[in-house]
């Protein structure tokens, strides 16, 4: 798991470390700390500004914060 890296695509990061975690079964705040080491700082940044008590509503809240900051640098670059 320490080997897939983010490489501007959220989904495919994801999928890929939920599929390796299904054979590694890392505990859930450790798994969640490998993903926030990876992702960039600004989706970071506006995950903090809620407390999250559900691991699954977390885990989609990634998807959508970092899946909106990569279509607003999508739209920035030429």
């Amino acid at each position: 798991m320490g080997l897939v890296r983010y490489r501007g695509d959220i989904a495919k990061f994801l999928l890929q470390m939920e599929n390796l975690n299904i054979h590694a079964r890392v505990i859930w705040i450790a798994w969640m700390k490998m993903i926030e080491d990876k992702i960039r700082e600004d989706p970071l940044r506006r995950l903090s500004l809620r407390k999250y008590v559900d691991d699954g509503v977390w885990l989609e809240a990634v998807r959508t914060v970092t899946r909106a900051e990569e279509e607003f640098k999508e739209l920035k670059s030429p």
